[in-house]
């Protein structure tokens, strides 16, 4: 029977050839004379201090072990999954891969559920799909029943759990009864970049059951890694055999691919939890303090590391966060955001500070 990524995918993509690059080709030999490279790697002074000093030479199409890595280290929670993971220059980049495999220009649409990340929209417009909007309700979380009479017309179906900037997980039942509603008409993709931070399992415990549901994650939030730009995207081999056709031929450079391989190591892993369980120690601090605070309406509950909330006159907070050197996010531009700010999780002295800042507001 034919895979749903088979019935999605445009007939361009389908025939694509990925582009051979030489390491895709790969071979075996002592003189490496393929690939139109320097034979020896040039030293800018203490520029080169990574354990590779083969800058000269193109990494690896693709950087398995660092895919593997990600991998074993999201079965540690879930079990064994029967999925793929490739490495991507951050979560933005698999969200643009799947509207470029799977949408046609000019004909489908995405559904989205905002307010929720802007990427997912952006990335359609880019590529002249459209993107059919469904508000989440007033608990922020997903309407069912709406979304379901758009999957017929929807290839792909993108999620955001924990949300940004709502700061709350989707209900897991929801996802399961999409992901039930969706096997004949849409792949569900649930973006799990804040996952590290939340209460809730990840939806990667369902992949097994459901091959057309995709999910992304990220190293750039919980891992404190943002300037290196890894993301990962895990999905069924159906899905991955068309996203393995569009990447780019050296998407991760070594020197990421190296430190993502840190990261992800016993020692790495333990360090990103401890400090995920202090920031979590900070945000719940964070939220009991802005609750005695008489500019502040409502603090809505996070599961990431971030927090939203609504003032009495939003502007004049964020405002005046600005002149006192504080940069927060305003939220104000979703209809359903009305005098909100968003403001991230830092170390507990910048969380004091801003609270200091707030309470010479009034």
């Amino acid at each position: 029977m034919q895979s749903l990524a088979a019935q999605l995918v445009p007939k361009a993509v389908e025939k694509l050839v990925p582009y051979q690059s030489a390491r895709r080709i790969g071979g075996q030999g002592h003189l490496w004379l393929n690939a139109n490279e320097l034979e020896q790697s040039a030293h800018y002074g203490d520029f080169q201090q990574g354990s590779n000093d083969h800058y000269n030479r193109y990494p690896d199409f693709l950087p398995h072990d660092t895919a593997q890595a990600y991998l074993e280290y999201c079965q540690q929670s879930v079990g064994k999954l029967d999925c793929e993971a490739v490495a991507v220059r951050g979560a933005d980049e698999a969200i643009d891969l799947l509207i470029r495999t799977f949408c046609h220009p000019g004909k489908d649409q995405i559904i989205i559920c905002p307010p929720t990340y802007g990427m997912y929209e952006f990335c359609a417009d880019s590529f002249s799909v459209n993107t059919c909007k469904i508000p989440l309700l007033a608990d922020f979380q997903l309407d069912v029943e709406q979304i379901k009479e758009q999957l017929p017309n929807s290839p792909l179906l993108f999620l955001c759990s924990p949300n940004n900037p709502t700061g709350n997980s989707i209900h897991e039942a929801d996802i399961v009864t999409l992901l039930e509603a969706s096997k004949d008409s849409t792949l569900v993709v649930v973006d799990e970049a804040y996952i590290e931070f939340s209460s809730q399992q990840s939806a990667l415990c369902l992949m097994n059951k459901y091959p057309h549901l995709v999910v992304i994650r990220t190293l750039s939030k919980a891992f404190g890694l943002a300037a290196i730009r890894c993301g990962f995207l895990l999905a069924d081999s159906s899905v991955m055999t068309y996203i393995n056709r569009l990447i780019a031929p050296y998407p991760i450079a070594d020197p990421t691919a190296e430190i993502a391989l840190k990261a992800l190591s016993n020692t790495g892993l333990e360090l990103m939890q401890k400090q995920t369980n202090q920031l979590i120690q900070v945000r719940e601090w964070f939220k009991s303090q802005l609750m005695l605070l008489d500019s502040v309406q409502h603090v809505f509950g996070s599961e990431t590391n971030f927090v939203l909330i609504r003032f009495k006159g939003h502007l004049e907070t964020y405002q005046h966060l600005i002149k006192k050197g504080i940069v927060t996010r305003d939220q104000a531009h979703e209809p359903a955001l009305q005098d909100c700010v968003r403001i991230s999780i830092g170390s507990k002295e910048s969380m004091l500070e801003t609270l200091n800042a707030l309470k010479t507001l009034n």
